[in-house]
């Protein structure tokens, strides 16, 4: 599916979130960030959200896995493993959302493996658009620029001898030798702690989600440059 496309998909569902945020959230409501969870989506979608202490394993031989997460649309429920950390059963969940938003066929019952682990096996093109919709719905366009601009100031961000040492002064030699392309850039760039003297929460735990996760995403966005 277009990217474009699955992106207006996941700006409609923080629509709806946020239409409804007076019911969503009756103590109170958060600030934007704090209503993009996957459990308020679902109950949005009319999904019932919950966590398993295991959900069995699927596959065979070298592609068995501990499934991570399953989606039942027949029953409307979405289950997510608590045997991952925090920020991968985030994405799962997301990333289960991901299929109902994107009205995926043949996903009525689908067990989906770790966040880490999608190298491994075969990764058709309907669990990259649910991965891709999952970082568009935890770290919204709008949200992840301004919380950019506001640590780093600069847009796009340059690797540059400057800001590499800015950004990771005991390493800085080893990044630039890692050139353009690596990844390596990005993912500085996305748990940075500190730059030019100033310290924040990095990106990546602002947004709840993993390293590798909000360095695609900045390197989608063209918030840095290599």
């Amino acid at each position: 599916m277009d990217r474009q496309k699955i992106e207006h998909e996941a700006r409609l569902l923080q629509q709806e979130i946020w239409r409804h945020r007076a019911t969503l959230f009756p103590m109170g409501v958060p600030p934007p960030k704090g209503m993009l969870e996957p459990e308020v989506a679902a109950a949005v979608l009319g999904y019932q959200y919950v966590y398993s202490d295991g959900l069995g394993n699927w596959g065979q031989g070298r592609d068995l896995f501990e499934i991570a997460g399953m989606l039942d649309q027949q029953r409307q429920l979405i289950a997510v493993s608590n045997k991952y950390d925090y920020l991968s059963m985030r994405f799962t969940g997301a990333h289960e959302i991901g299929h109902i938003a994107l009205a995926h066929p043949g996903r009525i019952m689908h067990r989906d493996r770790p966040v880490f682990d999608i190298s491994r096996g075969s990764r058709d093109p309907e669990e990259q658009d649910a991965d891709y919709f999952a970082a568009c719905f935890l770290a919204p366009e709008k949200l992840v620029r301004e919380a950019f601009k506001a640590r780093f100031v600069l847009m796009p961000l340059r690797l540059i001898d400057g800001v590499v040492f800015n950004l990771c002064k005991a390493s800085s030699h080893a990044l630039m030798r890692a050139g353009p392309g690596s990844f390596a850039f990005a993912a500085a760039v996305a748990a940075s702690r500190t730059f030019n003297g100033d310290q924040f929460k990095p990106l990546h735990e602002a947004f709840g989600v993993s390293v590798s996760a909000m360095a695609i995403r900045i390197k989608e966005l063209g918030l840095i440059q290599e």
